[in-house]
């Protein structure tokens, strides 16, 4: 049984959060058991659930304890196991953690995180910035009467469900019209992917899809997603544990992907290939014989 043993100093963050606000008189932990931990929360349905789950019951670990829970349920991740990518799947909701652990507090994760040399797991913490509400992004692919339309016109247009206004929008480079197009029921997937993969594309709109709970548990999307270098890097560092062998070779030869992806792709291809091997040599109906 795997056990991560907590250390001392005051980890919440009264002012923030529920994890500050609820529990700044419970009892200290000693230690944690992820395995016991990841095995009981895998089985909530539902991936915001999750995360909320998985955030409360970080709150009581010290900071550094917390790094190493999060950066222990990814390499199980990447190793395929079903209930690690579960939980991994909820930690991906970061808004979530926010929520519940305080932006105090996740700025300290960060800080451990950062600390202890763990960057996949600040990348898990941290989002891109978001852009304000008052400003207007380069529109390079819109047709000039879009250009022109105020962004409430745009916004409306993408809950149309209509193809050939769908088509048209799509191109919109301003997150706020791709988040109510992202809603939209007559959006395909393959609409998704030509939205993720557009290059040049604001972060911000990567961003939208890569919140979106409906369209980021797509492989197709998650792939594109990874693929394109105008990705901030922290989504792409997310998404990285979910891609396949084969799919990590071609993030290795994307010659514009930051050297910090391409490094840890070919660290997870190793993973996988060692676990892949490992049971090609021992596979599971050798134990059953004789």
């Amino acid at each position: 049984m795997t056990r991560i043993i907590r250390g001392n100093g005051n980890d919440t963050d009264p002012a923030q959060g529920a994890c500050g606000q609820m529990n700044t008189d419970a009892p200290e932990e000693t230690s944690v058991d992820p395995e016991e931990l990841v095995a009981r929360l895998s089985a909530v349905p539902e991936m915001r659930q999750r995360s909320y789950a998985l955030a409360s019951r970080l709150c009581d670990l010290a900071n550094h304890v917390v790094v190493m829970v999060i950066n222990f349920i990814r390499e199980k991740a990447i190793l395929g196991d079903e209930n690690y990518l579960r939980l991994y799947n909820g930690l991906l909701c970061s808004d979530t953690l926010e929520l519940v652990l305080g932006r105090g507090r996740m700025s300290e994760l960060v800080d451990a995180a950062r600390e202890l040399g763990e960057y996949q797991v600040v990348a898990l913490l941290m989002d891109p910035p978001h852009e304000g509400d008052g400003d207007t992004p380069f529109q390079p692919y819109l047709e000039a009467t879009l250009r022109d339309a105020p962004l409430g016109v745009r916004k409306a247009m993408a809950r149309k469900p209509d193809f050939k206004i769908i088509k048209r929008i799509a191109k919109d480079q301003d997150h706020r019209v791709i988040r109510n197009l992202l809603n939209n029921p007559k959006l395909t997937e393959y609409d998704v992917t030509v939205i993720a993969s557009t290059r040049p594309t604001s972060p911000m709109v990567i961003r939208e899809i890569f919140n979106h709970h409906k369209w980021i548990t797509r492989y197709p999307v998650k792939k594109v997603i990874v693929l394109n270098p105008h990705t901030p890097l922290s989504i792409a560092l997310k998404l990285l544990v979910f891609m396949s062998a084969q799919d990590l070779h071609e993030v290795r030869q994307g010659p514009d992907l930051d050297p910090i992806i391409i490094r840890e792709a070919q660290r997870i291809a190793e993973k996988k290939t060692e676990v892949q091997l490992v049971k090609e040599l021992h596979p599971p109906e050798a134990e059953h014989e004789n």
